[in-house]
């Protein structure tokens, strides 16, 4: 996959350090792309995107991923006359440079063995042409190419004179770029150096070389004349560049030139290679088979198996296993005592040092599996911008509470409801901008996701500033599949059916929505992680979407429960109560079961017994019945014994053995048992 012929070193000692940095480079690229307005770019971010373009170039050249340097080459190429300001930013501009980063991205996870198809790049390949062929504005009658310019630079007044080597080598560099003109030098304090210069880079380009020289402050740079085309050259070669290509990009990288033309290396001598990291590689020619899109790309990044960690995380864990050696050595002197007063004294005191730096390192550990939740709120900003110009919306993005930390696994689960939370927002609340005028609103619309930690959940709301959801017509919808609801049903109730499978509001089915799937697969995934969905929506104001999961899916809460010779863990935040159940006090309602009666109401009943048979029934008349609570509906298991209360390391069923109706997971307890964790969801269902 590699062709390391001609590079320095063992690639493979580099790729890992590469990759992680071309992700990030990626993904600072794509967020800088989405807040750029086309009308008014901002120059200091055209130049941060040719950064981290130029980056990706030059290591994917010298680590032999060709297919990677040739499209971000191209990518560097729109980049630099977009800097230069050779003509203005387009709309066009930034789509196709989305669309080779998507290519990018793609390639880099091939290379790297995530992938498993090479992605086709030639899509991207030819928006980039295409915008590249545009032709420039200020050149003469429109025609492409570059463009040189005229410029009339004084550096005045000098605090110290300037070394001569090194003011002949800058004036030298400028030649060979272009024309140096009435050069005036007075090279003394006090004094100044002035001359024109013609060539293809812009003033912020002269002013990061000869700041090299002199106190930024005390250069002017004045643009002169009109620029001209310096030649006919519509696209440039998809590798190598021209040296003018990667004109003065690097201050570093001029100063190194510039030392090894004091050496006696001139410029006639300096080979391609060594001007363009990437020169020595070829650019593919044959089409690849088509990948995964570009749309979906962008939103599901696999998992590279990677996290990072603070120092000070590492540090606490270090600090902590040390703590622990030491009470392990003062346990294990225990042990050679003789003295049983003493030793059971110290005994103890050691057992309670363990508990403590167990307990210590337990939420240590999972600190390090805590991340931002900005690591599943910026993938978003792609799919709103890629959405709203499909559907001809104006929406801007708000997020709070980027910095509320939640379990690494809990990201990836998360990340799927979230996505149809918010395409359903644009689709179906956020308003056309002339609806929006006419209603009287902003024609821009309003789309919030915000995150808060609550006691042990993570709370997420995603909100819009639309038309909110139509009662009547949920309602109507409701009628006529048969579900029975009752029209004077609260609206919290009524907002519910939206989640029902196969109800939906739109009357025409289109690619986006119209199925009525889209709501259920949210609720039914943040029910599978324990979580709850709440609706809030006001006619012509909004809707707000709650969405509450735990913060941490290794470890629980649980309340630990017996029947038979059989242990059970149930999840504690879905536990409302424990009642005795005398005999006698469950009685049989006809078209409801088993049901007991709590206060006022009446409650199904389900022995556990009955949905996991024991292999040693108990024989004790009764039991306790653990009232539990999910969806919005009570239940009430009967078991034979409440054991306690304790946290539980949740352990994958699916992963160690197979999934099992009514069970989430399973637990080994302290006395080296497995005891199972019951899916309260599942069970309420059964009830």
């Amino acid at each position: 996959m590699y062709n390391t012929a001609g590079s320095l070193g063992d690639p493979n000692a580099y790729r890992a350090i590469f990759f992680e940095e071309t992700q990030d480079h990626l993904a600072n690229v794509e967020a800088i792309l989405l807040r750029l307005a086309p009308e008014q770019p901002y120059l200091d971010d055209l130049n941060a995107i040719f950064r981290a373009v130029h980056s990706i170039k030059g290591s994917a050249a010298m680590l032999g991923c060709t297919d990677m340097a040739a499209l971000t080459h191209l990518q560097e190429s729109l980049l630099d006359l977009l800097r230069k300001e050779e003509r203005p930013l387009e709309p066009d501009d930034v789509e196709a440079m989305l669309k080779a980063g998507d290519a990018v991205r793609s390639q880099a996870l091939c290379h790297r063995g995530v992938a498993g198809e090479p992605p086709d790049s030639a899509p991207a390949e030819a928006l980039l042409r295409r915008q590249l062929a545009r032709p420039r504005t200020d050149a003469k009658e429109n025609s492409p190419g570059p463009v040189l310019r005229s410029f009339a630079v004084r550096m005045a007044p000098l605090e110290r004179p300037v070394p001569a080597e090194e003011l002949d080598m800058m004036l030298g560099g400028l030649a060979e770029m272009g024309t140096v003109t009435d050069t005036v030098i007075e090279n003394v304090p006090g004094g100044c150096v002035a001359f024109e210069v013609e060539l293809e880079g812009t003033a912020a380009d002269l002013q990061s070389v000869l700041s090299l020289l002199v106190a930024p402050e005390l250069i002017s740079i004045r643009k002169t004349g009109d620029g001209a085309p310096a030649a006919a050259a519509p696209v440039p070669p998809p590798f190598p560049t021209s040296a003018s290509d990667e004109f003065f990009v690097d201050p570093d990288e001029f100063r190194q030139k510039r030392e090894r033309l004091a050496q006696g290396s001139g410029p006639a001598q300096a080979p391609e290679a060594a001007r363009d990291p990437g020169a020595a590689a070829e650019a593919p020619t044959t089409h690849r088979p088509r990948a995964e899109p570009a749309e979906q790309l962008a939103l599901h990044v696999p998992d590279t198996g990677h996290i990072r960690v603070a120092t000070e995380k590492v540090d606490l864990l270090v600090n902590l296993v040390g703590e622990l050696v030491i009470t392990e050595a003062m346990l294990a002197r225990c042990g050679r005592l003789d003295d049983g007063a003493a030793t059971a004294g110290l005994l103890e005191s050691g057992l309670g040092d363990l508990s403590r730096h167990t307990r210590n390192l337990q939420e240590a550990v999972l600190a390090i599996r805590m991340l931002p939740i900005s690591n599943a709120f910026s993938r978003f900003p792609r799919l709103v911008h890629e959405l709203s110009t499909r559907l001809g919306k104006r929406v801007e993005l708000k997020f709070a509470g980027e910095s509320t930390e939640v379990d690494r696994g809990l990201i990836e689960k998360i990340s799927d409801p979230l996505t149809h939370l918010v395409r359903n927002a644009i689709d179906h609340g956020l308003e056309p901008p002339a609806a929006r005028e006419a209603a009287g609103k902003p024609a821009v619309g309003t789309l919030r996701l915000q995150a808060r930690q609550q006691a042990g959940s993570i709370v997420i709301e995603v909100s819009d500033d639309g038309r909110g959801l139509d009662r009547a017509r949920i309602l109507a919808q409701a009628a006529r599949r048969g579900m029975a609801i009752a029209p004077d049903a609260p609206d919290a109730q009524v907002w519910q059916l939206a989640f029902e499978p196969g109800l939906s509001t739109v009357e025409e089915v289109t690619d986006l929505s119209g199925r009525g799937v889209g709501m259920d697969v949210v609720r039914r995934n943040i029910k599978a992680l324990g979580g709850a969905v709440e609706v809030f929506s006001m006619a012509g104001q909004g809707t707000t979407v709650t969405v509450r999961v735990p913060l941490t899916l290794a470890i629980i809460d649980a309340m630990i429960v017996a029947v038979g010779d059989a242990t059970y863990a149930l999840p504690l935040a879905a536990v409302m109560e424990t009642l005795s159940v005398e005999p006698g006090a469950i009685h049989t309602l006809p078209g409801q079961g088993n049901t007991l009666r709590i206060r006022d109401a009446y409650v199904p009943v389900l022995r556990l017994a009955d949905a996991f048979p024991p292999r040693k029934p108990s024989d004790q008349p009764g039991g306790i019945a653990v009232i539990v609570e999910a969806d919005g509906t009570h239940a009430a298991l009967v078991v034979d014994e409440v054991v306690g209360q304790q946290q539980v390391v949740v352990k994958s069923l699916e992963a160690n053995f197979r999934k099992v109706p009514g069970l989430s997971g399973a637990t080994v307890m302290g006395d080296g048992s497995v005891a199972l964790i019951l899916d309260v969801g599942h069970i309420v269902r059964i009830a």
